[in-house]
């Protein structure tokens, strides 16, 4: 929900549980490595793992690395080990589903994700 949180009010009423910024810190520190190739190539496991925590369908998995490429350096800036917080690791998944919600066939599936959570508008 964290992804896609910024496209819904409902979702933003809801602050995320403390332990979800600890899991996505610790998620972004031990796959760091990858996730520079992957955001390179705009594909691989990084980008499978967070297309499939934000329900992105499978047809438009390629246009999702697509958008995550190319917005790389920002996504690599706010992963930096070195100044990775709990906090900052929200921070950066809603960065990622605010980039993926500026393509309309991706805003359809975050549409279609909320709406399954009952927190679509």
């Amino acid at each position: 929900m964290v992804i896609w949180r910024t496209f819904s009010a409902a979702a933003q009423a809801l602050p995320p549980p403390v332990a979800m910024g600890e899991v996505a810190q610790a998620y972004l520190r031990a796959r760091n490595h990858q996730l520079r190739e992957d955001l390179a190539l705009g594909a691989g496991p990084s980008i499978e793992d967070l297309a499939s925590l934000a329900r992105i369908r499978r047809e438009n998995l390629r246009l999702f690395g697509q958008v995550l490429r190319a917005h790389r350096g920002e996504l690599l800036a706010l992963a930096q080990p070195a100044h990775l917080t709990p906090a900052r690791a929200l921070e950066w998944l809603e960065r990622v589903g605010r980039l993926a919600g500026e393509e309309p066939r991706l805003q359809r599936d975050a549409s279609a994700f909320l709406a399954a959570q009952g927190l679509g508008e």
